[in-house]
């Protein structure tokens, strides 16, 4: 005898139902770094806003709570200033620091912050 097709019925619903909500939520941001004249500084541009305000700049001393992403990528350590604006964000780095550890894991607090 082959499954019962209620069962089968149920299952195919089930998984509608996960198909249709994955597709309800919005995607991961899109994250795009391009290099910029200074070596130390990179730009990630965002397929949406990085701030709700004009622009945000943080550095040593800023208040978390004035921006919880440039609180974030500024936590990575090796990172002297971070400035969000409309569509991007600009992130300066230390000559002691590396783009090669420091830019994946700045993708990945921008995503994260995004995917909260």
């Amino acid at each position: 005898m082959g499954p019962c097709a209620s069962c089968i019925g149920s299952t195919s619903n089930f998984l509608m139902r996960i198909v249709t909500n994955i597709l309800r939520e919005d995607p991961v941001v899109d994250v795009s770094p391009q290099p910029t004249p200074n070596p130390n500084a990179i730009k990630f541009t965002l397929d949406r806003p990085a701030t709700d305000k004009r622009s945000e700049t943080f550095r040593q001393g800023s208040d978390p709570g004035d921006s919880p992403l440039g609180a974030g990528i500024f936590g990575l350590g090796g990172v002297t200033n971070v400035f969000l604006t409309a569509d991007f964000v600009s992130v300066t780095k230390d000559d002691a620091t590396s783009w090669d550890t420091l830019l994946p894991s700045v993708i990945q607090t921008i995503e994260g912050h995004f995917g909260e």
